[in-house]
Protein backbone atom coordinates (compact mmCIF):
# COMPACT_ATOMS: atom_id res chain seq x y z
CA UNK A 1 0.00 0.00 0.00
CA UNK A 2 2.83 2.38 0.88
CA UNK A 3 4.59 1.54 -2.38
CA UNK A 4 1.41 2.19 -4.30
CA UNK A 5 0.92 5.62 -2.68
CA UNK A 6 4.57 6.40 -3.37
CA UNK A 7 4.16 5.53 -7.05
CA UNK A 8 1.06 7.75 -7.28
CA UNK A 9 2.88 10.71 -5.67
CA UNK A 10 5.87 10.17 -7.93
CA UNK A 11 3.56 10.11 -10.92
CA UNK A 12 2.02 13.45 -9.87
CA UNK A 13 5.50 14.94 -9.46
CA UNK A 14 6.61 13.75 -12.90
CA UNK A 15 3.37 15.09 -14.42
CA UNK A 16 3.91 18.46 -12.71
CA UNK A 17 7.48 18.64 -14.01
CA UNK A 18 6.31 17.83 -17.53
CA UNK A 19 3.62 20.53 -17.33
CA UNK A 20 6.18 23.10 -16.13
CA UNK A 21 8.55 22.10 -18.94
CA UNK A 22 5.75 22.41 -21.49
CA UNK A 23 4.74 25.85 -20.16
CA UNK A 24 8.33 27.05 -20.18
CA UNK A 25 8.84 25.72 -23.70
CA UNK A 26 5.55 27.28 -24.77
CA UNK A 27 6.47 30.73 -23.44
CA UNK A 28 10.11 30.61 -24.39
CA UNK A 29 9.43 29.93 -28.09
CA UNK A 30 7.87 33.36 -28.60
CA UNK A 31 10.50 35.08 -26.46
CA UNK A 32 13.29 33.30 -28.35
CA UNK A 33 11.85 34.22 -31.74
CA UNK A 34 11.43 37.84 -30.63
CA UNK A 35 14.95 38.03 -29.19
CA UNK A 36 16.34 36.72 -32.48
CA UNK A 37 14.58 39.55 -34.31
CA UNK A 38 16.11 42.06 -31.88
CA UNK A 39 19.60 40.62 -32.24
CA UNK A 40 19.41 40.72 -36.03
CA UNK A 41 18.18 44.34 -36.24
CA UNK A 42 20.88 46.97 -36.82
CA UNK A 43 18.32 49.73 -36.17
CA UNK A 44 17.53 48.27 -32.74
CA UNK A 45 21.22 47.94 -31.86
CA UNK A 46 21.84 51.54 -32.86
CA UNK A 47 18.92 52.75 -30.74
CA UNK A 48 20.24 50.74 -27.79
CA UNK A 49 23.52 52.65 -28.02
CA UNK A 50 21.67 55.97 -28.27
CA UNK A 51 19.66 55.12 -25.16
CA UNK A 52 22.83 54.13 -23.29
CA UNK A 53 24.51 57.39 -24.30
CA UNK A 54 21.56 59.54 -23.20
CA UNK A 55 21.27 57.58 -19.95
CA UNK A 56 24.95 58.15 -19.19
CA UNK A 57 24.69 61.87 -19.99
CA UNK A 58 21.67 62.22 -17.70
CA UNK A 59 23.51 60.32 -14.97
CA UNK A 60 26.24 62.98 -14.82
CA UNK A 61 23.54 65.43 -13.70
CA UNK A 62 21.33 63.10 -11.66
CA UNK A 63 23.99 61.16 -9.73
CA UNK A 64 25.68 64.31 -8.43
CA UNK A 65 27.32 62.57 -5.45
CA UNK A 66 28.68 59.71 -7.52
CA UNK A 67 32.33 60.80 -7.82
CA UNK A 68 34.91 60.42 -10.55
CA UNK A 69 38.18 58.99 -9.23
CA UNK A 70 41.38 59.09 -11.27
CA UNK A 71 45.09 58.53 -10.70
CA UNK A 72 47.41 60.91 -12.55
CA UNK A 73 51.17 60.91 -13.02
CA UNK A 74 52.23 64.44 -12.15
CA UNK A 75 54.51 66.70 -14.11
CA UNK A 76 57.33 67.21 -14.86
CA UNK A 77 58.16 63.51 -14.51
CA UNK A 78 55.60 61.16 -13.07
CA UNK A 79 57.81 58.10 -12.83
CA UNK A 80 61.59 58.48 -13.22
CA UNK A 81 64.63 56.33 -12.69
CA UNK A 82 67.87 58.36 -12.43
CA UNK A 83 71.47 57.03 -12.29
CA UNK A 84 74.62 59.07 -11.52
CA UNK A 85 78.25 57.96 -12.31
CA UNK A 86 81.18 60.10 -11.05
CA UNK A 87 84.31 60.31 -13.30
CA UNK A 88 86.67 60.55 -10.33
CA UNK A 89 85.80 57.17 -8.99
CA UNK A 90 83.61 54.15 -9.12
CA UNK A 91 80.80 55.76 -7.14
CA UNK A 92 77.38 55.17 -8.68
CA UNK A 93 74.03 56.23 -7.30
CA UNK A 94 70.51 55.69 -8.57
CA UNK A 95 67.11 56.89 -7.45
CA UNK A 96 63.52 56.04 -8.33
CA UNK A 97 60.82 58.72 -8.03
CA UNK A 98 57.08 58.30 -8.40
CA UNK A 99 54.88 61.41 -8.30
CA UNK A 100 51.14 60.78 -8.49
CA UNK A 101 47.90 62.43 -7.56
CA UNK A 102 44.56 60.87 -6.68
CA UNK A 103 41.81 63.18 -7.92
CA UNK A 104 38.17 63.04 -6.88
CA UNK A 105 35.67 65.14 -8.84
CA UNK A 106 32.01 65.87 -8.22
CA UNK A 107 30.24 67.48 -11.18
CA UNK A 108 27.03 69.51 -11.29
CA UNK A 109 26.48 69.70 -7.52
CA UNK A 110 23.77 72.39 -7.50
CA UNK A 111 25.46 74.06 -10.47
CA UNK A 112 28.96 73.73 -9.01
CA UNK A 113 31.92 71.49 -9.88
CA UNK A 114 34.03 70.32 -6.94
CA UNK A 115 37.45 68.71 -7.18
CA UNK A 116 39.73 67.22 -4.52
CA UNK A 117 43.39 66.37 -5.15
CA UNK A 118 45.60 64.15 -2.98
CA UNK A 119 49.20 64.30 -4.31
CA UNK A 120 51.74 61.80 -3.00
CA UNK A 121 55.36 60.88 -3.71
CA UNK A 122 57.37 57.71 -3.39
CA UNK A 123 61.20 57.74 -3.46
CA UNK A 124 63.75 54.92 -3.34
CA UNK A 125 67.55 55.42 -3.54
CA UNK A 126 70.60 53.22 -4.14
CA UNK A 127 71.00 52.58 -0.42
CA UNK A 128 67.64 50.86 -0.39
CA UNK A 129 66.00 53.59 1.65
CA UNK A 130 62.46 54.46 0.60
CA UNK A 131 60.13 57.23 1.58
CA UNK A 132 56.41 57.76 1.02
CA UNK A 133 55.20 61.35 1.32
CA UNK A 134 51.50 62.26 1.52
CA UNK A 135 51.21 65.63 3.14
CA UNK A 136 48.78 67.94 1.35
CA UNK A 137 45.27 68.35 0.07
CA UNK A 138 44.01 70.40 -2.87
CA UNK A 139 40.46 71.73 -3.27
CA UNK A 140 38.99 73.30 -6.39
CA UNK A 141 35.46 74.73 -6.69
CA UNK A 142 34.11 76.36 -9.85
CA UNK A 143 30.78 77.38 -11.33
CA UNK A 144 29.23 79.71 -13.83
CA UNK A 145 28.04 82.95 -12.28
CA UNK A 146 24.61 82.40 -13.86
CA UNK A 147 24.12 78.65 -14.04
CA UNK A 148 21.62 77.02 -16.39
CA UNK A 149 22.12 73.57 -14.98
CA UNK A 150 18.42 72.95 -14.34
CA UNK A 151 17.59 73.69 -18.00
CA UNK A 152 20.40 71.41 -19.15
CA UNK A 153 19.11 68.63 -16.89
CA UNK A 154 15.58 69.02 -18.26
CA UNK A 155 16.96 68.75 -21.78
CA UNK A 156 18.88 65.58 -20.92
CA UNK A 157 15.76 64.04 -19.35
CA UNK A 158 13.83 64.82 -22.54
CA UNK A 159 16.56 63.25 -24.69
CA UNK A 160 16.52 60.14 -22.51
CA UNK A 161 12.74 59.76 -22.82
CA UNK A 162 12.95 60.30 -26.58
CA UNK A 163 15.64 57.63 -26.89
CA UNK A 164 13.61 55.23 -24.73
CA UNK A 165 10.47 55.93 -26.78
CA UNK A 166 12.35 55.31 -30.05
CA UNK A 167 13.76 52.02 -28.72
CA UNK A 168 10.35 50.81 -27.56
CA UNK A 169 8.77 51.76 -30.88
CA UNK A 170 11.44 49.74 -32.68
CA UNK A 171 10.64 46.78 -30.41
CA UNK A 172 7.00 47.15 -31.39
CA UNK A 173 7.90 47.29 -35.09
CA UNK A 174 9.90 44.06 -34.82
CA UNK A 175 7.13 42.39 -32.82
CA UNK A 176 4.60 43.44 -35.45
CA UNK A 177 6.80 41.82 -38.11
CA UNK A 178 6.92 38.60 -36.11
CA UNK A 179 3.15 38.58 -35.51
CA UNK A 180 2.44 39.33 -39.17
CA UNK A 181 4.74 36.52 -40.28
CA UNK A 182 2.95 34.03 -38.02
CA UNK A 183 -0.55 35.24 -38.90
CA UNK A 184 0.17 35.47 -42.62
CA UNK A 185 1.79 32.05 -42.76
CA UNK A 186 -1.23 30.57 -41.02
CA UNK A 187 -3.64 32.29 -43.42
CA UNK A 188 -1.83 32.14 -46.76
CA UNK A 189 -0.72 28.52 -46.49
CA UNK A 190 -4.35 27.55 -45.91
CA UNK A 191 -5.48 29.79 -48.77
CA UNK A 192 -2.88 28.28 -51.10
CA UNK A 193 -4.17 24.78 -50.30
CA UNK A 194 -7.73 25.86 -51.08
CA UNK A 195 -6.74 27.39 -54.44
CA UNK A 196 -4.71 24.33 -55.44
CA UNK A 197 -7.67 22.10 -54.75
CA UNK A 198 -9.96 24.42 -56.74
CA UNK A 199 -7.58 24.30 -59.71
CA UNK A 200 -7.60 20.52 -59.54
CA UNK A 201 -11.41 20.37 -59.47
CA UNK A 202 -11.98 22.95 -62.23
CA UNK A 203 -9.38 21.20 -64.41
CA UNK A 204 -11.26 17.92 -64.03
CA UNK A 205 -14.60 19.61 -64.75
CA UNK A 206 -13.11 21.34 -67.80
CA UNK A 207 -11.81 18.02 -69.12
CA UNK A 208 -15.08 16.14 -68.56
CA UNK A 209 -17.45 18.87 -69.77
CA UNK A 210 -19.04 18.37 -73.19
CA UNK A 211 -20.81 21.68 -73.48
CA UNK A 212 -18.55 24.49 -74.78
CA UNK A 213 -20.23 27.10 -72.65
CA UNK A 214 -19.60 25.03 -69.53
CA UNK A 215 -16.00 24.43 -70.60
CA UNK A 216 -15.45 28.17 -70.89
CA UNK A 217 -16.94 28.70 -67.45
CA UNK A 218 -14.71 26.02 -65.89
CA UNK A 219 -11.67 27.42 -67.67
CA UNK A 220 -12.43 30.89 -66.35
CA UNK A 221 -12.81 29.54 -62.81
CA UNK A 222 -9.56 27.64 -63.17
CA UNK A 223 -7.68 30.75 -64.36
CA UNK A 224 -9.09 32.83 -61.53
CA UNK A 225 -7.94 30.20 -59.04
CA UNK A 226 -4.50 30.11 -60.65
CA UNK A 227 -4.23 33.89 -60.35
CA UNK A 228 -5.30 33.72 -56.72
CA UNK A 229 -2.70 31.00 -56.07
CA UNK A 230 0.08 33.06 -57.68
CA UNK A 231 -0.83 36.09 -55.58
CA UNK A 232 -0.87 33.89 -52.48
CA UNK A 233 2.55 32.44 -53.30
CA UNK A 234 3.88 35.96 -53.81
CA UNK A 235 2.73 36.84 -50.30
CA UNK A 236 4.27 33.67 -48.88
CA UNK A 237 7.65 34.61 -50.40
CA UNK A 238 7.69 37.70 -48.22
CA UNK A 239 7.22 35.73 -45.01
CA UNK A 240 9.90 34.25 -42.73
CA UNK A 241 8.49 30.73 -42.57
CA UNK A 242 8.42 28.53 -39.48
CA UNK A 243 8.12 24.77 -39.19
CA UNK A 244 4.57 23.53 -38.55
CA UNK A 245 5.22 22.70 -34.87
CA UNK A 246 6.90 26.04 -34.17
CA UNK A 247 4.17 27.88 -36.08
CA UNK A 248 1.43 26.23 -34.02
CA UNK A 249 3.19 27.08 -30.73
CA UNK A 250 3.93 30.67 -31.75
CA UNK A 251 0.38 31.20 -32.98
CA UNK A 252 -1.20 30.06 -29.71
CA UNK A 253 1.33 32.02 -27.63
CA UNK A 254 0.83 35.25 -29.61
CA UNK A 255 -2.93 35.10 -29.19
CA UNK A 256 -2.54 34.55 -25.44
CA UNK A 257 -0.04 37.40 -25.09
CA UNK A 258 -2.21 39.85 -27.03
CA UNK A 259 -5.26 39.00 -24.95
CA UNK A 260 -3.30 39.45 -21.69
CA UNK A 261 -1.75 42.71 -22.85
CA UNK A 262 -5.05 44.15 -23.98
CA UNK A 263 -6.78 43.19 -20.73
CA UNK A 264 -4.05 45.02 -18.78
CA UNK A 265 -4.30 47.96 -21.17
CA UNK A 266 -8.04 48.34 -20.57
CA UNK A 267 -7.37 48.32 -16.82
CA UNK A 268 -4.59 50.95 -16.92
CA UNK A 269 -5.75 53.00 -19.90
CA UNK A 270 -6.35 56.19 -17.91
CA UNK A 271 -2.87 56.37 -16.36
CA UNK A 272 -0.67 55.13 -19.19
CA UNK A 273 1.97 57.83 -19.84
CA UNK A 274 3.18 58.78 -23.29
CA UNK A 275 6.95 59.10 -23.23
CA UNK A 276 6.93 61.26 -26.33
CA UNK A 277 4.45 63.71 -24.80
CA UNK A 278 6.37 63.73 -21.52
CA UNK A 279 9.61 64.47 -23.39
CA UNK A 280 7.97 67.41 -25.13
CA UNK A 281 6.65 68.69 -21.79
CA UNK A 282 10.20 68.64 -20.42
CA UNK A 283 11.43 70.49 -23.51
CA UNK A 284 8.77 73.14 -22.88
CA UNK A 285 10.02 73.52 -19.28
CA UNK A 286 13.59 73.80 -20.54
CA UNK A 287 12.63 76.38 -23.15
CA UNK A 288 10.76 78.43 -20.53
CA UNK A 289 13.78 78.48 -18.24
CA UNK A 290 15.97 79.64 -21.14
CA UNK A 291 13.42 82.25 -22.21
CA UNK A 292 13.56 83.85 -18.76
CA UNK A 293 17.27 84.42 -19.40
CA UNK A 294 16.81 85.83 -22.90
CA UNK A 295 19.38 88.57 -22.09
CA UNK A 296 22.16 86.12 -21.16
CA UNK A 297 23.93 86.25 -24.57
CA UNK A 298 24.53 89.97 -23.97
CA UNK A 299 26.02 89.53 -20.49
CA UNK A 300 29.46 88.71 -19.17
CA UNK A 301 28.86 85.32 -17.52
CA UNK A 302 32.23 84.28 -16.14
CA UNK A 303 33.34 81.08 -14.43
CA UNK A 304 34.25 81.78 -10.80
CA UNK A 305 36.74 79.40 -9.19
CA UNK A 306 38.17 78.92 -5.71
CA UNK A 307 41.40 76.99 -5.10
CA UNK A 308 42.81 75.89 -1.76
CA UNK A 309 46.02 73.96 -1.00
CA UNK A 310 46.49 72.85 2.60
CA UNK A 311 49.51 71.11 4.12
CA UNK A 312 48.92 68.87 7.11
CA UNK A 313 52.56 67.73 7.26
CA UNK A 314 55.96 69.27 6.51
CA UNK A 315 56.84 69.25 2.82
CA UNK A 316 60.39 69.20 1.43
CA UNK A 317 61.27 71.67 -1.34
CA UNK A 318 64.59 72.01 -3.27
CA UNK A 319 66.23 69.38 -1.09
CA UNK A 320 66.05 71.37 2.18
CA UNK A 321 64.21 70.12 5.24
CA UNK A 322 62.70 72.66 7.64
CA UNK A 323 65.31 73.67 10.23
CA UNK A 324 68.35 72.53 8.23
CA UNK A 325 69.61 76.15 7.71
CA UNK A 326 69.02 77.37 11.25
CA UNK A 327 72.79 77.25 11.98
CA UNK A 328 73.40 80.15 9.55
CA UNK A 329 73.84 83.50 11.29
CA UNK A 330 72.05 86.24 9.31
CA UNK A 331 74.85 88.67 10.19
CA UNK A 332 77.28 86.66 8.03
CA UNK A 333 75.15 87.05 4.90
CA UNK A 334 74.92 90.07 2.60
CA UNK A 335 71.81 92.24 2.81
CA UNK A 336 70.56 91.17 -0.64
CA UNK A 337 70.84 87.42 0.10
CA UNK A 338 67.70 85.45 -0.86
CA UNK A 339 66.95 82.59 1.46
CA UNK A 340 66.17 79.35 -0.37
CA UNK A 341 62.74 77.90 0.10
CA UNK A 342 62.72 75.33 2.86
CA UNK A 343 59.27 74.00 1.96
CA UNK A 344 55.77 74.21 3.42
CA UNK A 345 55.20 73.25 7.01
CA UNK A 346 52.23 71.63 8.70
CA UNK A 347 49.33 74.04 8.90
CA UNK A 348 50.41 76.12 5.91
CA UNK A 349 47.83 76.80 3.24
CA UNK A 350 47.30 78.99 0.23
CA UNK A 351 44.11 79.92 -1.57
CA UNK A 352 43.03 81.90 -4.57
CA UNK A 353 39.87 83.11 -6.25
CA UNK A 354 39.78 83.45 -10.01
CA UNK A 355 37.37 84.74 -12.62
CA UNK A 356 37.61 83.62 -16.25
CA UNK A 357 35.44 84.34 -19.25
CA UNK A 358 34.97 86.62 -22.21
CA UNK A 359 32.55 89.26 -23.44
CA UNK A 360 32.00 90.10 -27.10
CA UNK A 361 31.92 93.84 -27.74
CA UNK A 362 31.06 93.70 -31.45
CA UNK A 363 29.67 90.81 -33.46
CA UNK A 364 27.62 90.23 -36.61
CA UNK A 365 24.30 89.48 -34.97
CA UNK A 366 25.21 86.21 -33.26
CA UNK A 367 24.13 87.41 -29.80
CA UNK A 368 20.87 88.83 -31.12
CA UNK A 369 20.12 85.54 -32.88
CA UNK A 370 20.90 83.57 -29.73
CA UNK A 371 18.59 85.83 -27.71
CA UNK A 372 15.77 85.53 -30.27
CA UNK A 373 16.19 81.75 -30.28
CA UNK A 374 15.71 81.70 -26.50
CA UNK A 375 12.53 83.77 -26.79
CA UNK A 376 11.00 81.90 -29.74
CA UNK A 377 11.93 78.31 -28.86
CA UNK A 378 9.45 78.29 -25.99
CA UNK A 379 6.54 79.16 -28.31
CA UNK A 380 7.71 76.60 -30.85
CA UNK A 381 7.91 73.84 -28.23
CA UNK A 382 4.42 74.71 -26.99
CA UNK A 383 3.11 74.31 -30.55
CA UNK A 384 4.94 70.99 -30.94
CA UNK A 385 3.42 69.72 -27.69
CA UNK A 386 -0.06 70.83 -28.75
CA UNK A 387 0.32 69.24 -32.20
CA UNK A 388 1.54 65.95 -30.73
CA UNK A 389 -1.36 65.78 -28.25
CA UNK A 390 -3.86 66.51 -31.03
CA UNK A 391 -2.22 63.96 -33.34
CA UNK A 392 -2.21 61.33 -30.61
CA UNK A 393 -5.84 62.01 -29.71
CA UNK A 394 -6.98 61.71 -33.34
CA UNK A 395 -4.85 58.62 -33.89
CA UNK A 396 -6.26 56.88 -30.81
CA UNK A 397 -9.83 57.69 -31.86
CA UNK A 398 -9.14 56.31 -35.34
CA UNK A 399 -7.62 53.10 -33.96
CA UNK A 400 -10.53 52.71 -31.53
CA UNK A 401 -12.91 52.91 -34.50
CA UNK A 402 -10.75 50.41 -36.40
CA UNK A 403 -11.12 48.03 -33.45
CA UNK A 404 -14.92 48.46 -33.46
CA UNK A 405 -14.99 47.84 -37.22
CA UNK A 406 -12.81 44.74 -36.78
CA UNK A 407 -15.17 43.40 -34.12
CA UNK A 408 -18.08 43.78 -36.56
CA UNK A 409 -16.03 42.07 -39.29
CA UNK A 410 -15.29 39.19 -36.93
CA UNK A 411 -18.98 38.73 -36.17
CA UNK A 412 -19.96 38.96 -39.84
CA UNK A 413 -17.34 36.44 -40.90
CA UNK A 414 -18.26 34.15 -38.02
CA UNK A 415 -21.90 34.18 -39.16
CA UNK A 416 -20.85 33.56 -42.74
CA UNK A 417 -18.67 30.66 -41.61
CA UNK A 418 -21.58 29.13 -39.68
CA UNK A 419 -23.81 29.46 -42.76
CA UNK A 420 -21.15 27.89 -44.96
CA UNK A 421 -20.90 25.01 -42.49
CA UNK A 422 -24.64 24.46 -42.81
CA UNK A 423 -24.38 24.61 -46.60
CA UNK A 424 -21.56 22.05 -46.47
CA UNK A 425 -23.69 19.71 -44.35
CA UNK A 426 -26.55 20.04 -46.85
CA UNK A 427 -24.22 19.35 -49.76
CA UNK A 428 -23.02 16.16 -48.04
CA UNK A 429 -26.62 14.98 -47.75
CA UNK A 430 -27.37 15.93 -51.35
CA UNK A 431 -24.25 14.07 -52.51
CA UNK A 432 -25.25 10.98 -50.55
CA UNK A 433 -28.68 11.12 -52.23
CA UNK A 434 -27.10 11.58 -55.65
CA UNK A 435 -28.42 15.07 -56.35
CA UNK A 436 -24.98 16.68 -56.81
CA UNK A 437 -21.64 15.50 -58.12
CA UNK A 438 -18.47 14.83 -56.16
CA UNK A 439 -16.87 17.99 -57.58
CA UNK A 440 -19.84 20.12 -56.51
CA UNK A 441 -19.64 18.69 -52.99
CA UNK A 442 -15.89 19.34 -52.83
CA UNK A 443 -16.34 22.93 -54.02
CA UNK A 444 -18.92 23.51 -51.30
CA UNK A 445 -16.48 22.19 -48.70
CA UNK A 446 -13.83 24.54 -50.11
CA UNK A 447 -16.27 27.43 -49.78
CA UNK A 448 -16.60 26.53 -46.10
CA UNK A 449 -12.82 26.41 -45.71
CA UNK A 450 -12.48 29.77 -47.50
CA UNK A 451 -15.04 31.24 -45.10
CA UNK A 452 -13.10 29.83 -42.13
CA UNK A 453 -9.91 31.47 -43.40
CA UNK A 454 -11.74 34.78 -43.88
CA UNK A 455 -12.94 34.56 -40.28
CA UNK A 456 -9.38 33.90 -39.08
CA UNK A 457 -8.10 36.84 -41.13
CA UNK A 458 -10.72 39.16 -39.57
CA UNK A 459 -9.67 37.93 -36.13
CA UNK A 460 -6.02 38.61 -36.98
CA UNK A 461 -6.89 42.16 -38.00
CA UNK A 462 -8.65 42.71 -34.68
CA UNK A 463 -5.52 41.56 -32.83
CA UNK A 464 -3.31 43.84 -34.94
CA UNK A 465 -5.55 46.83 -34.29
CA UNK A 466 -5.43 46.13 -30.56
CA UNK A 467 -1.62 45.98 -30.75
CA UNK A 468 -1.56 49.25 -32.67
CA UNK A 469 -3.63 50.94 -29.99
CA UNK A 470 -1.29 49.74 -27.24
CA UNK A 471 1.75 50.74 -29.27
CA UNK A 472 0.49 54.29 -29.78
CA UNK A 473 -0.24 54.79 -26.08
CA UNK A 474 3.28 53.73 -25.11
CA UNK A 475 2.59 50.32 -23.54
CA UNK A 476 5.86 48.57 -22.69
CA UNK A 477 6.15 45.38 -24.72
CA UNK A 478 9.17 43.59 -23.27
CA UNK A 479 7.71 42.42 -19.95
CA UNK A 480 5.03 40.30 -21.64
CA UNK A 481 7.52 38.22 -23.61
CA UNK A 482 9.80 37.04 -20.80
Amino acid sequence: MLLKNYDVKRGYIVLLILIIMMVNSFSSNLNLAFQERLEESSAYKNLELQLLTSQQALGTYSDIFDPYLSLNLQQPAGLTFAKTVQDSGDTQTHQTNLNMSADVKLFHVFGTNIGLSFPFQYTKDSEGDSDFVFNSLGLNISRKLISEENAEKLGLKAQYLQALHALEQQEWALFFNLVNDVFNQRYYLGLAAVNRKRIEIFSAQFTNAKDEERKDSYKQQKLLSQKALLNTEKMIEQITLFTPNVLSTLYDQIRTVIQDMYADYLEWINILPSKKVRALELEVEKALAEKKLWFLPYLFNPTVSFNLEYYFDDAETLGFQPGELEWLDPEWLPDDFNWPSIGNQAGDFKWSIGVTGSLDIFDRGERETASLKRENTYDIKLLELKEEKERLEKQLKKIALDIDISKVDVELNELDYKNKMKDAEKSLELYKQGFITLEEKQLQLLEMEQSRLDYIKALHQLYLNQLTLMKETGTCLGGYLQ
